[in-house]
């Protein structure tokens, strides 16, 4: 009598009550943990994202000091083109002496700056940051002249590795990609607004050659797409570097919303972190 009321019991199952109890203790696990993990994995992207804009402020300075003081037209020319942030968006960079840059698609889309603006390769996009570039100055055949890249502004680097015999099709792509490299840095160089010694040439005709899917913006009007704080001060003297954050937006200041969430440099390398801390 007694094994058989034990086995009822167990052939029984949960109650309702019982199920529900259960059903509750894991809501409130899940409510407790779920915005726990949310804000850890904001936080460890924050500070992934600050690491990294320290890194390539560095590449920048770098780059200034062994050419004159002069910036770089691209952070492809530091090796960090298209490098996109935690969040998948490309960094965004503007020189502010030569009105170029990267990652400036948020200012097209605040109509700050012209669509035609954005200069590259034909390769669609790659290590541009998929931005949907508007493809301008390729051209020049497959045979590797393009053109130079005018006496104005001073000569070009060769391609860097000797095109060495490796069959039909692969010397001819390789002149192909030698001679959109000439045209595209021409297009690009004809642009700065101010004479570009040899060896910047030479930087930007490299990281075009080398680069699959490069893309720039050209004659940016600083003084309206330069990012400002709360009370529309410039956030840097040289250069803007920063990221848009969560919500892939922003504005010019920081006083606005949209531009709260994002990671950003300011007082020239003296602060990097989140701008609402700013």
């Amino acid at each position: 009598m007694t094994t058989n009321r034990v086995r009822g019991l167990r052939e029984r199952g949960f109650t309702l009550l019982e199920l529900m109890i259960v059903v509750s203790i894991l809501a409130i696990i899940a409510s407790i943990g779920v915005p726990q993990y949310v804000a850890a994995l904001r936080t460890a992207r924050i500070g992934k994202a600050k690491h990294e804009l320290v890194t390539i402020s560095h590449a920048v300075d770098a780059y200034a000091a062994a050419n004159g003081g002069q910036l770089p037209l691209t952070l492809h020319q530091v090796g960090f083109g298209g490098r996109r942030d935690p969040w998948g968006v490309p960094y965004c960079y503007l020189n502010y002496t030569d009105g170029t840059g990267d990652g400036l698609q948020w200012a097209i889309d605040a109509g700050l700056v012209d669509p035609s603006a954005v200069k590259g390769t034909p390769s669609g996009g790659g290590a541009g940051g998929g931005e949907g570039a508007v493809i301008e100055g390729v051209g020049g055949g497959t045979g590797g002249g393009g053109g130079s890249l005018g006496g104005r502004r001073g000569g070009f680097l060769p391609w860097p590795r000797p095109l060495r015999p490796q069959g039909a099709e692969t010397v001819q792509m390789l002149s192909g990609r030698v001679g959109v490299a000439r045209t595209v840095a021409a297009d690009v160089v004809a642009t700065v607004p101010r004479p570009m010694a040899s060896t910047e040439v030479d930087s930007l005709f490299t990281s075009i050659a080398t680069s699959s899917g490069f893309t720039v913006f050209t004659s940016v009007p600083v003084e309206t797409t330069r990012r400002r704080d709360r009370y529309m001060f410039p956030l840097n003297t040289d250069y803007d570097l920063f990221s848009l954050g969560p919500n892939a937006r922003t504005t010019v200041s920081l006083g606005e919303s949209l531009g709260q969430d994002d990671v950003i440099r300011a007082n020239n390398g003296g602060f990097f972190g989140v701008a609402a801390d700013y």
